[in-house]
């Protein structure tokens, strides 16, 4: 076992928590050791913390998951792994999602996209733009306001309706064309009619002249982990394409759904 750097608790920092230091050095003390089992003697010899209180941190971190006991030695938990498969699900639902969004911008000729809620905005994480000199494009890392997008409205209208209005309160809805929603209770009975069909429309209510169509990628409690659109300049877009763009989108979703494990 390598020999522990024990940290140096900056005490004369009004904003460090010394109990929450003192855990992240047990928890090092797993991440830097040769083995994947630990004894709390060895815990205590790593961290410099007497066995009394990396007993009860421990203790605390078992009850939430994040160590596991077996005998007498202690092992990291599910939980750790949990925090390292967040981390990379940006990048694996880019992955899973990257050849559908090829397949459907290369069947209908029109920009796919591919975006998350990132605070009171979707966030686009990856694009496929079209090949036509006229196009709708988003460049990845933009954002646009959840309440007047078919993203946003997608997994608008599979989150809880307390934290929709909550989202709505704090960011606003602002009036970005005439078509815009701009009340919350209007935007409700809309979320309402999506959870129904299972996609959302954007006509014209964030710019005008462009339509776009989307569809939540839900995890399996059915909460949103991401969107796919299809956008397009209604002079070639519109609600003739309608049917087939809803249901290819819908049967790409599913699919990226059941590989991504959902």
């Amino acid at each position: 076992m390598r020999t522990a750097k024990v940290s140096s608790n900056p005490k004369s920092d009004i904003y460090y928590i010394e109990v929450l230091g003192k855990t992240m050095d047990v928890l090092d003390a797993f991440v830097r050791a040769e083995k994947p089992l630990l004894s709390l003697q060895e815990l205590s010899v790593q961290t410099g913390l007497n066995k009394n209180t990396v007993f009860r941190i421990l203790y605390t971190l078992a009850e939430h998951g994040y160590v596991s006991k077996e005998a007498q030695l202690y092992r990291l938990g599910q939980k750790i792994a949990d925090l390292g498969n967040a981390r990379s699900h940006g990048q694996n639902l880019v992955t899973v999602a990257g050849p559908y969004l090829t397949s459907l911008r290369d069947k209908f000729g029109e920009t796919v996209n591919l975006g998350v809620l990132s605070g009171g905005s979707v966030l686009y994480i990856d694009v496929r733009e079209c090949n036509q000199r006229f196009r709708l494009a988003e460049r990845i890392g933009g954002t646009d306001p959840l309440h007047s997008t078919a993203l946003g409205k997608a997994q608008l209208a599979f989150l809880p309706q307390d934290e929709v209005r909550s989202l709505m309160q704090r960011w606003g809805m602002q009036k970005y064309t005439e078509h815009t929603i701009t009340s919350i209770s209007a935007l409700q009975l809309e979320l309402k009619q999506i959870r129904t069909t299972g996609y959302a429309i954007d006509n014209q209510e964030s710019m005008l002249g462009a339509f776009c169509v989307a569809t939540p990628i839900l995890n399996t409690a059915q909460q949103p982990v991401g969107a796919i659109s299809i956008a397009g300049p209604i002079l070639r877009f519109d609600h003739a394409q309608l049917p087939q763009v809803a249901s290819a989108l819908r049967k790409a979703a599913g699919e990226i759904q059941s590989k991504l494990g959902y």
